[in-house]
């Protein structure tokens, strides 16, 4: 299929169920996860982008048009830095990349291809756990939220958190596991 051919309405329409799945983990209501969805496809579909791998570009759309919703309703407007402040955080004064903020290195292909499967497979066990903990852990990982924000949205105490994340992560690991993934040892 061409690259125009990716973002048909047709060819999008393959995306609709697994992203209504992922919003559906998130967002309280089926219609709010239907619109999301929606309001997702609809931006595609203005835009055209010329990216190679439409999942991770729909999903990446997606995850933004998530967090705007829970964001709208769960936490006030955050002010934006100005230029200086963001060259400050950024930059030493000898004008270098500060600790931790330089871009990350590209990867290749093949790279890719390991990282799609992962994330196949990541997919299919994050949707093995309650969906309790798969929300927990869909925040916090996917959508990056920290605690407070999904302790506050949930309705959960910091431990009730933790111990739902954890519980998650070691479900997680065993499903991956189960499944011929292993990960490296640490030191």
């Amino acid at each position: 299929m061409d690259s125009a051919g990716l973002w048909e309405a047709e060819a999008l329409a393959r995306w609709r169920e697994p992203m209504l799945r992922f919003a559906r983990l998130h967002l309280p209501s089926q219609e709010e996860a239907e619109d999301a969805v929606h309001d997702t496809l609809l931006a595609v579909l203005a835009g055209h982008p010329a990216v190679g791998d439409p999942r991770r570009y729909l999903f990446g759309v997606l995850r933004h048009k998530i967090v705007d919703r829970l964001r709208a309703r769960y936490r006030a407007p955050v002010a934006l830095p100005d230029d200086e402040a963001l060259d400050i955080l950024l930059f030493s004064a000898a004008g270098q990349w500060a600790p931790g903020m330089a871009p990350a290195l590209w990867r290749g292909p093949e790279d890719d291809a390991r990282t799609r499967e992962f994330f196949d497979l990541l997919d299919a066990c994050v949707h093995r756990l309650s969906p309790h903990h798969a929300q927990v852990f869909s925040m916090r990982m996917f959508l990056e939220c920290e605690a407070p924000e999904i302790c506050r949205v949930l309705g959960l105490s910091r431990s009730a958190y933790w111990q739902c994340l954890s519980r998650a992560r070691k479900q997680l690991q065993a499903c991956l596991s189960e499944h011929g993934l292993r990960g490296e040892g640490r030191s």
